[in-house]
């Protein structure tokens, strides 16, 4: 077995793609100070970006149009499916418990409490 390297960067100095366009070259800063490189390939990009915690209000921000939700073949499990007005969708595979959660949220959370309706 060979022995594994754990880069500790201290500071992104560059990231540009390959010359075939193949790969995503990152140049880093060490905590030794020494610049290194390390290549990815372009297709795990979007995991790397997925796994980033970010707030709503660094990223776009998209309306939705419709929604959908179907069980998955598991028996235990939902997909929900978001889709904008432009026609983007992403699916998530949801416990039915987390679901429940966002509509709970939904219906109780918000920042002003909604008055009891009252009969005078």
């Amino acid at each position: 077995m060979t022995d594994r390297i754990k880069i500790d960067a201290t500071e992104l100095l560059s990231a540009r793609m390959s010359a075939d366009r193949l790969r995503v070259l990152l140049t880093l800063r060490d905590e030794a100070g020494q610049n290194v490189t390390i290549s990815l390939p372009a297709g795990c990009i979007n995991t790397v970006l997925t796994a980033l915690p970010r707030s709503p209000d660094t990223g776009p921000l998209h309306a939705l149009d419709t929604w959908s939700m179907e069980p998955v073949g598991n028996g235990h499990d939902l997909v929900l499916t978001l889709r904008t007005p432009e026609g983007m969708a992403i699916s998530f595979s949801a416990k039915p418990w987390q679901l429940e959660g966002m509509a709970t949220i939904a219906t109780y959370g918000r920042r002003t409490r909604v008055p009891d309706k009252s009969v005078h």
